[in-house]
């Protein structure tokens, strides 16, 4: 193996190792799970800071080193690392399993095969170590009596199967499993079907644990693979037009967050439709043929998602309405205003990046003359700018008499403050960030 090789799986083999050094010290009683947790976000950190300063160059033809690998590598660690920040400082998740953080590490080490991989063997492998993880905690959960977590389990599994018959038909079809000769492939009923299936078992892994702790980086993930395959296939021989189906895709995403949100009274049912409309955003970008600003709108959501899940820390651990929010604002003001500007991100007023990450996407949208895409994705931005407004309103209500008190989630809080003074910067002075979306180049 080459010196460039290797530097290409650096990332992934850091991961690994680190999660496999995180398992076993779970197993002695001794060992204290927020010492591992501090150890998950370290190396977290250590991984997207490496990541960047290695840059791109070389590779290997399984495995890919360019800027949309850098890029999607960076962003998958450093929410990683936040997520491990995150556990550490919640006594609740600490209480519960030593193992999380082994898990969350194995995770993403697959997220960042998944980004990486040229070869569709590869994807595969990495789908499988990213979907372990999940299949572990979901299991735990049904075990523990929540029978809602089997369907998420099935729908994992699912994806996973589907996902492979199509890599098999489209090995089948070409006689080869690398990117490159996806896109030599002529068409025919075989290659196009696994085409199908393929992308059928990716966009189902990004729906397979909405609101769990990890979905954000399998989110990111099966974005970014998402995206080297329609290049792979967009500028090869073959030439595919994936306009119809990603701009199909995005339509879905966008019309199902504005009408479910719109009733919804659960408050992560209602932050996971609010990620689901940020997707059918990075899905537009994408069938624009405009990858900086799908690469700009995905590093807004992930953002956005991740302090609207930190924020929401506070709230009882059971499934907790509107209504739980009532008084909120008189008892965590700090961790009100930071939801107040994640939200007004989320929605897309200025001054936030996320203004500008839906102008920049509804921009490429209008060049790509999909006028209907940019009126459906404005009405369900208005739509939902209604539905996440409760959001906001419900913590200045009067509190209930029964209402239960929020956790003490101090960090929690801290995080998501951080992340809203972030988001605000970023589109007062959104010029580091846009330079960054640029280097996004499969």
């Amino acid at each position: 193996m080459s010196a460039a090789e290797l530097g290409a799986m650096l990332p992934a083999l850091a991961l690994a190792g680190s999660a496999v050094l995180a398992t076993v010290l779970a197993i002695p009683r001794r060992t204290g799970p927020r010492i591992l947790a501090w150890l998950g976000a370290l190396v977290a950190a250590t991984v997207a800071g490496l990541a960047l300063a290695n840059g791109t160059g070389g590779g290997s033809p399984s495995i890919a080193r360019d800027g949309a690998s850098v890029f999607f590598i960076a962003l998958i660690a450093m929410v990683t690392a936040v997520s491990c920040v995150l556990a550490a400082a919640d006594p609740r998740r600490i209480a519960r399993s030593k193992d999380e953080t082994g898990l969350a590490l194995f995770a993403a080490c697959g997220a960042v095969i998944v980004v990486s991989a040229a070869d569709l063997v590869v994807l595969f492998v990495g789908l499988a170590l990213l979907a372990i993880p999940a299949y572990v905690l979901t299991g735990r959960a049904a075990l523990a009596g929540d029978e809602r977590v089997v369907r998420h389990f099935l729908l994992g599994a699912t994806s996973s199967a589907v996902a492979l018959y199509g890599i098999a038909l489209l090995y089948a079809a070409t006689g080869e499993t690398g990117y490159l000769g996806l896109g030599r492939a002529t068409h025919n009923p075989l290659y196009l079907a696994g085409l199908g299936l393929t992308l059928a078992g990716l966009l189902s892994h990004i729906a397979s644990a909405p609101g769990h702790r990890w979905s954000i980086v399998t989110n990111i993930a099966v974005a970014g693979a998402l995206l080297r395959l329609v290049a792979a296939t967009a500028t090869g021989e073959v030439g595919l037009d994936w306009q119809v189906a990603l701009a199909s895709v995005a339509a879905a995403a966008l019309a199902l967050s504005g009408v479910a949100s719109i009733a919804e009274r659960r408050v992560r049912r209602l932050a996971g439709y609010a990620t689901i409309a940020q997707l059918g955003f990075v899905a537009t970008a994408a069938a624009s043929a405009a990858l900086p600003a799908a690469a700009f709108a995905l590093v807004t959501y992930s953002a956005v998602a991740l302090g609207l899940f930190a924020g929401l820390a506070i709230l009882p651990q059971r499934e907790p309405v509107l209504d739980d929010l009532a008084g909120l604002a008189r008892r965590r003001p700090l961790a009100v205003l930071a939801l107040t500007l994640l939200v007004l991100g989320l929605v897309g007023v200025p001054p936030t990046a996320g203004f500008l990450a839906k102008v920049y996407v509804l921009e490429a949208a209008v060049r790509a003359q999909l006028l209907w895409l940019v009126v459906l994705g404005t009405l369900a931005s208005v739509a939902s700018t209604a539905a996440y407004a409760r959001l906001v309103l419900a913590c200045f209500a009067a509190p209930r008499l029964d209402a239960v008190a929020p956790s003490r989630m101090r960090v929690g809080t801290a995080v998501a403050l951080v992340i809203a003074i972030a988001v605000v910067a970023a589109g007062l002075a959104p010029g580091a960030l846009l330079d960054a979306a640029q280097t996004v180049r499969f």
